[in-house]
């Protein structure tokens, strides 16, 4: 599981995705979210990360960090199902690191 020192070295609108914990990327497939969190303080984001099992998607951005419960499939049209199914703004396409608006 990842620590609070791997938490301090996110920068503004960087992120990271966990698989069991591990910081995880993939070289293709689509990234979706299907329920999420936020709070401005990073231990509360740790605590959130546990309760997910370290499966999600970290973000931060202006102070604030974003944990979602999210999972890798394979083609776009089951992540938009996904997504629009779950209200979320966009899923993450693995290569190119692109966003695709729901």
């Amino acid at each position: 599981m990842i620590n609070i020192r791997t938490l301090k070295k996110i920068t503004n609108n960087g992120g990271l995705t966990l698989k069991n914990g591990k910081p995880i990327t993939y070289k293709s497939g689509w990234q979706v979210a299907t329920e999420g969190m936020e709070t401005t303080d990073m231990q509360e984001a740790m605590k959130m990360i546990k309760a997910y099992g370290g499966n999600c998607g970290i973000w931060f951005a202006d102070g604030v960090w974003y944990i979602d419960k999210s999972h890798r499939v394979n083609t776009k049209r089951e992540a938009m199902e996904i997504g629009r199914a779950h209200n979320q703004i966009s899923i993450l396409r693995w290569n190119g690191m692109r966003l695709a608006y729901c």
